[in-house]
């Protein structure tokens, strides 16, 4: 584990993991005999592969096996590979300039899949049939390897799980980056080198790797929580001492300019994103007590307002928002519709308008197959009780959280107790059914299938002026895991992404919004 104060599941974590961190998990069904084949033959035997980028939010997470076991994958003919990459500070930490360009922890991803490339074949693995997936700030980087091009034929294929580059928290913000990094060096004693980025990075290199890590508690001055997200990716700039920039260009832009790698991909969301961080601001009364106080100055905040519009236009505009979603200026937490309201509200603006956007402009700019889908399936277990840190109740039980797939797909002996419900286990069936197909045959449903009816791709969208939201047709995967509770596991299509909300966020004048979607 790479050393990080993980915010995730606790609200004052202490520090963990260590800097000599970076290491790769290769799992294999099988060990590989070569012994007397021929090349052909020997690549007949190769499997597919399938790399994990793992969750966090740019400041936590692992690849390690209690947190991501491979077990569900071994029942089928794939290799997993899953790997730690920097986190926080000593993974974004960025001055624009080249005492630090930053996105070491994305190019410790690109030297993971260049490793891939080179080795796998050793442990059976086929290294021209990769797959790179992955979730949360995992899948906003699987998009940025998409738009990079010191990726180009490092994978061939992309799963993006509730992540995107165009959403404001993996966006690029340069500026902002910079100011971060100087008070990061207020925080540890290098105050007197912040306007000299050479100074200021000696200084930083010269504090205990340990106290850097702790000095992210300053950074939460709101709510004594947030900002939950600091460091993200930066475009750099290309320079003799910096010849290979990861990104130099804003995401928008190199999609809207058709410089992407056109790599079959599927994208989606779970249906109640915005768990992970209602969790925690609604479960403790306390903080929820603060937030209702102060709703018109800390509801903007919370939603990032300030990276999409002027200052001057976020009273406004949050008025329309609070009206739209809060259906007012406070939040009940004893009311279905008030929780829900807020869910929505944070599940749009952090995870599922930025997922509608960049499905649709990469249809739009060529790119296919893109399947798309929304998870809706409410388990046994849920990733909100943890994000809630706390063991205060609500009366009602919370929808589908924020990496509530990724129980389907890894064991996490660190955090919850295996599955055990039968549709649970049909769910994981599926969902590994679909992953697994995708990084074999290269289509998540090639032939008639017994766990999922036939999955289409997004329409060839390519040379239409504007798309719309009827163009995102879409898998919705829905169902309880008490079949008492409601109709059994349930896979059908739709193309009505919450059309009105959709709309809703297309109307307001954000700066990421384009002409190119209606």
């Amino acid at each position: 584990m790479c050393i990080q104060k993980n915010y995730l599941y606790n609200v004052t974590p202490e520090v963990e993991g260590k800097e000599d961190c970076l290491y790769l998990n290769v799992y294999t069904p099988r060990i590989p005999n070569f012994k007397g084949q021929s090349i052909s033959q020997k690549y007949k035997l190769l499997l597919p592969v399938m790399v994990f980028i793992h969750y966090g939010g740019f400041f936590a997470g692992t690849g390690n096996s209690d947190y991501l076991g491979p077990e569900y994958f071994m029942d089928k003919n794939v290799i997993l590979v899953t790997f730690n990459y920097r986190l926080g500070v000593f993974g974004f930490l960025s001055t624009n300039d080249d005492a630090s360009p930053g996105n070491y922890g994305l190019k410790d991803q690109v030297a993971a899949l260049k490793w891939v490339q080179e080795n796998i074949q050793s442990f059976g693995g086929n290294n021209k049939r990769v797959i790179i997936f992955g979730q949360s700030a995992g899948a906003g980087s699987v998009h940025y390897h998409m738009l990079s091009s010191r990726t180009a034929n490092l994978f061939h294929g992309a799963i993006s799980q509730s992540g995107s580059t165009l959403a404001q928290w993996a966006r690029p913000h340069n500026e902002l980056q910079l100011l971060i990094a100087q008070q990061q060096a207020l925080f540890v004693g290098c105050g007197d080198s912040v306007n000299n980025t050479h100074d200021m990075i000696e200084c930083l290199r010269k504090v205990d790797a340990e106290t850097l890590a702790d000095s992210s508690d300053l950074f939460k001055t709101i709510l004594s929580s947030e900002p939950f997200l600091i460091y993200a990716p930066v475009t750099e700039k290309q320079t003799p001492n910096n010849p290979h920039p990861y990104i130099t260009e804003d995401p928008l832009t190199i999609i809207q300019t058709k410089k992407f790698h056109k790599v079959p991909w599927i994208t989606g969301v779970v249906s109640d994103e915005g768990i992970l961080r209602a969790a925690p601001l609604l479960r403790q009364s306390a903080i929820q007590e603060q937030l209702n106080a102060n709703m018109s100055l800390l509801g903007p905040a919370l939603m990032g307002l300030q990276l999409s519009l002027d200052y001057q236009h976020i009273p406004h505009n949050w008025n329309k928002i609070a009206k739209t979603f809060l259906k007012g200026d406070s939040i009940n937490v004893n009311s279905i519709e008030s929780v829900q309201g807020f869910i929505d509200l944070y599940s749009d603006r952090v995870f599922n308008y930025a997922a509608y956007q960049s499905a649709l402009l990469h249809a739009k700019n060529g790119h296919n197959p893109i399947w798309f889908y929304n998870f809706a399936y409410r388990g046994r277990y849920s990733y909100g009780d943890l994000f809630a840190a706390t063991e205060e109740k609500i009366s009602f039980a919370w929808g589908v959280s924020h990496c509530d797939d990724l129980l389907y797909l890894f064991p996490s002996s660190k955090l919850f107790e295996p599955l055990k419900s039968k549709n649970d286990l049909l769910m994981s069936k599926i969902m590994i059914h679909l992953w697994t197909n995708f990084a074999i045959y290269g289509h998540p449903t090639p032939n008639h299938e017994i766990h999922a009816p036939r999955w289409n791709p997004l329409p060839n969208l390519e040379g239409l002026k504007v798309v719309k939201n009827s163009d995102l047709c879409y898998m919705n995967i829905t169902g309880p895991y008490k079949s008492n509770e409601g109709p059994p596991i349930q896979l059908d299509f739709d193309n009505r992404f919450y059309p009105e909300r959709m709309s809703f966020w297309g109307k307001l004048p954000l700066k990421e919004n384009v002409d190119d979607i209606e």
